[in-house]
């Protein structure tokens, strides 16, 4: 299947600069955290996080995603969204257009897109980036998506950043049990891991995990 990526914004792209009809914004985890800075600790904001999360606030077309399988999803929003950030990046698809089949779900592409998307901004905002790598391959409980963002940390108080925005973006959805997310950060890189779990397994998995 070949897929069409147009420019973000277009009348069918994933992603658009302002909201629009049936949009979700994105990248609501830094955001939340920024928010809450503002709040309950207004010393410590650091005027940057503001100013990047403007520079590259976007709002995801729930309905065109929902129209997509989650690798074609992922796929088509890292075409948009990572040049857009001046993120160079790989993209290894092993899942088959049988795997596809077996794990549509509309639900489950806005969901991976929207990890996807506030993980690379985590990522952007917390370190110096090389390069991201992107793989999906098929797993026993339906597909699996890994992240490898290559970059040292910035600075220390990105790395509380991190640290902060990484745990909360790991206990938003928690209940939903569409996802298992799990995420390792070291000093040179963060490794990420996302299982779209197969409708028929989820009945078999807590909703916490």
């Amino acid at each position: 299947m070949m897929l069409d990526f147009p420019k973000p914004g277009g009348f069918t792209s994933l992603t658009s600069p302002t909201p629009k009809l049936d949009s979700i914004p994105l990248g609501r985890v830094l955001r939340g955290l920024s928010d809450r800075l503002a709040t309950e600790a207004p010393a410590t904001v650091d005027e940057t996080l503001d100013l990047f999360l403007d520079e590259h606030e976007r709002y995801a077309n729930a309905t065109r995603i929902a129209s997509l399988s989650s690798p074609h999803a992922l796929k088509a929003w890292a075409a948009e969204r990572l040049p857009s950030i001046g993120l160079s990046y790989g993209f290894t698809n092993r899942i088959t257009a049988s795997g596809v089949k077996e794990n549509l779900d509309e639900q489950a592409s806005l969901k991976l897109v929207e990890f996807a998307d506030d993980l690379t901004l985590i990522a952007s905002y917390c370190r110096e980036l090389d390069e991201l790598k992107i793989e999906a391959a098929p797993h026993s409980h339906g597909l699996e998506f890994r992240f490898t963002f290559h970059g040292q940390l910035s600075a220390r108080e990105r790395s509380i950043i991190e640290e902060a925005s990484i745990e909360s973006l790991l206990q938003e959805g928690a209940r939903e049990n569409c996802l298992r997310k799990r995420i390792f950060s070291t000093n040179t890189k963060i490794e990420a891991e996302c299982i779209v779990l197969r409708k028929k397994v989820r009945l078999g998995f807590s909703p916490l995990f």
